[in-house]
């Protein structure tokens, strides 16, 4: 019983031997390159939503630019009509008397 005894302490001693030399605190190159490939991708990610803001701002402000200038030529263009439509009406009811 005591060499049983002996046995089973001596590959629990190894096993907690061999535990603890899986615990080194040392950084492989693999791991170094997997955070560093962490980094680059979260670095990517923050710089396309900020380009993405950036785009949709320009957008957004050339959009309403459009929408004013548009705006602006369909007031013109209607007041143009409306002017040579008068001017048309006079002539015809000249030509009418």
């Amino acid at each position: 019983m005591k060499k049983i005894l002996t046995q089973l302490l001596l590959t629990l001693a190894m096993l907690a031997i061999l535990t603890l030399a899986g615990c080194d605190d040392d950084k492989g190159p693999m791991q170094t390159a997997g955070e560093g490939t962490d980094n680059a991708v979260e670095a990517t990610g923050d710089a396309l939503k900020d380009a993405a803001h950036t785009t949709g701002s320009a957008v957004k402000g050339a959009a309403e630019k459009t929408g004013e200038f548009v705006g602006d030529a369909a007031k013109t263009t209607g007041s143009a009509v409306k002017g040579a439509a008068e001017k048309t009406g006079e002539v015809v009811g000249d030509a009418v008397k």
